[in-house]
């Protein structure tokens, strides 16, 4: 066995050495040249993304930026396609950007987001690939963030096409050009820079004053809660899409002071006292951590009201109700129309909430949310005053969410 394995051995090793000399034999001959690819155009044109933008004084603030940030090469490849939601020279004038010289002093990362946002490579997506829908659609743009949990794919920051009230847009910038096809993919030029998203949106409604209350509304909704199912633990998480109704200050102390006032009633105070005290208590957001408030407001109504401010749509895979659309103003009905929500995810018969966009040309000038519910209960359903969104659009990582002046509740 032993003389064997040693035949085995030298065998092998003679078979290492002959290898090894054609090796280096084949090192002395000249290698062939390699021949290139030649990769069919996209569309009928021998003009590539980079050679347009390069040619066409149009789009000379975005030459100057992709090319100081080493971007603009890619778009010469025709052996990718490519789609640009590109900002012109207009573009760019109309987002505070009047000219090459202001734009070459900003900070290169920043020219960097800029031009990767408007790149999606790996696919032509035309105008005509929009489908009808609610909200839009997803495309990955060229901007990675970080790798998603458990597989080795990078995570892209994605851009949202779609086309609302008879406009094309990409997120809210509305498209002035649609479909300038070229060998290797398409451009559509945009009426102003699409910025790219920079924070989740923990940290955005965590630094916006006028959200105290809602954020100490989502601590009394988490108490108990773990994982995703924590309202904070899914601000935070990037690898989703979300819309979010977050109420202001005021709309919660009227909320509130409804509440308390009506139930230091049934306590047996009188009409003067119960106002006064349900004023004292609604004075800060403390409120919602006061233990002599837990049975007036106990952490399932608050989590219950919170869902209701959760746009939700069912999983495709499992379908499963989850807050995985981010609708921004411009995707909602002109007319007046149903979304689900999170209360969806307990209650799938709930009807949802009502919103309604009003449209001033391309943009959209007023946005109204209406809840099921009225306060005091009993009212008919979506009758009450409907919310108003006072700052709209505020894009995140992970979603988008509107102020809105009023707490919409479910029932």
């Amino acid at each position: 066995m032993k003389n064997i394995n040693k035949k085995r051995n030298r065998f092998g090793f003679s078979i290492t050495i002959a290898v090894f000399s054609l090796l280096i034999a084949s090192c002395n001959k000249q290698l062939p040249e390699a021949t290139p690819i030649d990769y069919p155009p996209v569309n009928n044109s021998t003009v590539t993304i980079a050679d347009q933008i390069n040619s066409d004084t149009a789009y000379s603030f975005f030459a100057a930026a992709a090319t100081k940030t080493g971007q603009l090469a890619q778009l010469g490849a025709d052996s990718t396609e490519y789609t640009v939601f590109l900002p012109t020279n207009n573009a760019f004038r109309a987002s505070g950007i009047p000219s090459i010289d202001v734009l070459n002093a900003l900070p290169v990362q920043t020219l960097a987001g800029i031009v990767g946002y408007a790149i999606i490579p790996g696919r032509q997506f035309l105008s005509t690939d929009i489908s009808t829908s609610f909200p839009n659609e997803q495309l990955p743009t060229s901007i990675t963030i970080g790798q998603l949990p458990g597989v080795p794919l990078p995570l892209k920051l994605t851009t949202f096409p779609s086309i609302s009230n008879g406009t094309f847009y990409d997120n809210t910038i509305p498209v002035t050009k649609a479909d300038i096809k070229l060998k290797n993919g398409v451009i559509h030029e945009v009426g102003a820079i699409v910025a790219p998203p920079s924070q989740t949106l923990k940290d955005m409604i965590d630094n916006n004053p006028d959200l105290t209350y809602f954020k100490a509304g989502i601590q009394r909704a988490d108490s108990g809660q773990v994982g995703l199912n924590r309202f904070d633990s899914l601000l935070a998480y990037p690898v989703t899409n979300m819309t979010v109704l977050a109420p202001n200050n005021e709309a919660f102390k009227t909320m509130l002071f409804g509440f308390i006032y009506s139930y230091m009633q049934q306590q047996g105070y009188d009409a003067a006292n119960a106002s006064m005290l349900a004023n004292t208590l609604v004075s800060g957001p403390i409120v919602f951590n006061n233990p002599v408030l837990y049975s007036a407001l106990p952490a399932s109504t608050v989590r219950g009201i919170l869902a209701y401010h959760f746009l939700a749509s069912p999983n495709p895979y499992t379908g499963a109700i989850e807050p995985n659309i981010r609708a921004f103003s411009n995707n909602f009905s002109t007319s007046p129309s149903l979304y689900k929500t999170l209360v969806n995810s307990s209650v799938a018969a709930h009807p949802g909430l009502m919103a309604q966009a009003t449209f001033t040309g391309p943009f959209v000038t007023d946005l109204k949310f209406t809840g099921l519910g009225t306060f005091p209960p009993g009212g008919a359903p979506f009758s009450g005053a409907p919310a108003t969104a006072l700052s709209l659009d505020n894009h995140g990582i992970n979603g988008v969410y509107y102020v809105i002046d009023k707490v919409l509740l479910p029932q």
